[in-house]
């Protein structure tokens, strides 16, 4: 990515983060005006979209190059059944979604990885890869232990697709350590991005179920380090799905001779 797109990014991601900063309630937004802030909340990944779109022409690798457009189209789409799914099965249909959304992020890592154990394998990754795993266990664990006092009992299958959810969550930040070789540049890029995801999920658990307060940060700093996690994902792996150049083919017309 150049670095005039990174800026225009970073400043479409600071404008819609103060947006959200002052917009008030969402029941006291008009249609239109409920419309306009869905569309500054996914503004970042249209962006990454449209960059998408515009290098399509210099694919090296189809599979990861569609893996991480369905990966940028699922983010926008938690905003489209939002109008026509009920009420009630909302939150569960989010939290299924956010599992949907983390299984295509592994399956890109996956594709990713080199294909010899040995070059990711190792004492070091392993160790840091625990730890997050470790971390994020423990951040989830006190918002499943609420689900499990109070959801158990009248609603076992909620509480399932939740711990489904987070173990998917914790499951793809220990994956993304082993996407890269050990020590080589900028790979600390995918594990920053995906883990700056996940805390966003930890953050709101806890917010729904521990705090039982609205997650007011989710729009603002949330969003901000969120949208931070996205380009880290979108810009590292679009480098081993594009080339460095637009595939350019020349065809020149040979005429018959005699």
């Amino acid at each position: 990515m150049s670095l005039k797109f990174v800026s225009f990014y970073g400043v479409v991601v600071l404008l819609t983060s103060l947006f959200f900063q002052f917009v008030p309630l969402p029941k006291m937004l008009s249609w239109q005006e409920m419309l306009l802030s869905k569309l500054l909340n996914q503004a970042p990944v249209l962006l990454c979209l449209g960059y998408l779109w515009v290098q399509r022409n210099r694919i090296k690798e189809a599979n990861i190059f569609y893996l991480l457009t369905a990966f940028l189209l699922l983010n926008v789409f938690s905003e489209v059944y939002y109008y026509f799914v009920n009420e009630d099965y909302l939150l569960m249909i989010n939290i299924c979604h956010n599992s949907l959304i983390y299984l295509i992020l592994a399956m890109l890592f996956k594709k990713q990885s080199p294909q010899v154990r040995g070059q990711i394998l190792n004492p070091k990754n392993i160790s840091y890869a625990v730890l997050a795993g470790l971390f994020f266990i423990v951040g989830f664990s006190f918002s499943l232990l609420k689900v499990y006092q109070k959801h158990y009992a009248p609603n076992k299958l909620f509480f399932f697709v939740l711990l489904i959810a987070m173990v998917m969550t914790t499951t793809t930040v220990c994956v993304s350590f082993f996407v890269d070789k050990p020590f080589s540049r900028n790979w600390y890029k995918l594990v920053v991005g995906t883990i700056a995801m996940a805390v966003l999920d930890v953050y709101l658990y806890l917010s729904l179920f521990v705090f039982d307060a609205y997650s007011n940060l989710i729009y603002t700093i949330g969003k901000l380090i969120f949208s931070i996690g996205i380009l880290l994902i979108v810009e590292r792996t679009m480098r081993k799905c594009l080339n460095k150049a637009p595939l350019i083919v020349l065809y020149k017309k040979v005429s018959d001779i005699g």
